[in-house]
């Protein structure tokens, strides 16, 4: 069974992830049935999406929309467009928004305007408030929210020590709310790319705990209960721009993987090392088909094509409720802001 017409919406669409899916959906029917709405930072500078978007099939529908995701103004405005375009009939219902634009700054920290560390704000923040202000805009029957995760969530994981310098860490990975947005450290070290990395890591742990209370939020929501809240962990892609604000070390070591990701499908038919191109077809998976993980895959988190589960730290739901609560302050979400019922 497939997914009806609809529309979708991507953010990060220009960069590594965002363009192989972008290519695999342009080769398949969905691009006829579905219309899209690429938002980018600017629309002007999005090269690589441009020139993808030449080889789409005559009659695909879309449109190219900025939107700053370190801005929680632009991001009001870009939500108050959408929704209009989709009241007015002149987009239809988002069957599927794609939460893939990310950050991770590992050669120096960042600040928003606002106040706010940057990866928490981007990977985590930006995503809380444009999902609250685009439910209205959502395909009611079938409507999937996805984000794109990553392996750096298993902080456990031996590959991942290099991002601690000591087990502490890794214990207080997650601490309270205002630390964690204002990129307070429990245990600085001074070291700004083991700083970086850990905060990747824990906007990406926050976004498995938010989709959890998310779901048991729309599950409760009679017009909203049947939209689904996922997770997509792309393994390792080194043709991404995730590294352009990373240190020397980081890019070399993606560029190995850009390399080695041609090869792995050979032994594997989910590896970890994945091309753009194959990954999309994954992310493809989740957007449309509706019988590999059923009709309605309620806060399921996949790995490529795989059903894995998110990390113990996620599926503390004290956690989950409390970065909730704060988060609403954090954004400045108002009533009438969001279609949610429980969304206080």
């Amino acid at each position: 069974m497939n997914s009806p017409a609809g529309s979708i919406l991507i953010t990060g669409p220009n960069g590594g992830i965002g363009i192989g899916f972008v290519s695999q959906f342009l080769k398949s029917p969905y691009a006829l049935t579905h219309s899209a709405i690429y938002a980018v930072r600017d629309p002007a500078k999005a090269t690589d999406l441009k020139a993808a978007l030449t080889k789409a099939p005559e009659g695909h529908k879309y449109v190219l929309l900025p939107i700053d995701l370190t801005s929680q103004s632009s991001i009001r405005s870009f939500a108050t467009d959408v929704n209009t375009r989709v009241s007015s009939g002149s987009v239809l219902p988002i069957s599927a928004l794609i939460l893939n634009a990310g950050v991770q700054d590992t050669a120096r920290e960042y600040f928003t305007d606002d106040g706010f560390e940057r990866t928490f704000f981007v990977n985590y923040l930006a995503n809380f408030l444009l999902t609250l202000l685009l439910l209205q805009s959502m395909d009611k029957q079938h409507g999937r929210v996805i984000y794109t995760s990553s392996t750096a969530t298993d902080i456990w994981w031996s590959v991942n020590n290099a991002y601690f310098s000591n087990e502490e860490q890794k214990k207080s990975i997650v601490t309270d709310c205002e630390k964690m947005a204002k990129g307070i450290e429990e245990y600085p070290d001074g070291n700004v790319v083991k700083t970086g990395q850990r905060r990747y890591a824990l906007s990406k742990i926050l976004m498995e705990a938010w989709m959890h209370e998310l779901q048991r939020r729309i599950n409760t929501d009679p017009a909203l209960s049947n939209i689904s809240i996922l997770g997509h962990d792309p393994g390792w892609i080194g043709a991404t721009d995730l590294t352009r604000n990373g240190d020397t070390t980081v890019k070399i070591a993606f560029a190995c993987i850009r390399f080695f990701a041609l090869f792995t499908w050979i032994f594997s038919s989910n590896p970890m090392m994945r091309t753009p191109e194959r990954n999309g077809g994954y992310l493809m998976t989740l957007c449309f088909d509706r019988e590999k993980f059923g009709e309605y895959p309620k806060a399921l988190y996949v790995d490529g094509g795989v059903l894995y589960k998110t990390v113990p730290e996620a599926n503390d739901e004290g956690l989950q409720r409390r970065l909730w609560k704060e988060s609403l302050g954090f954004a400045g979400v108002k009533e009438g802001e969001t279609v949610l019922k429980d969304w206080k």
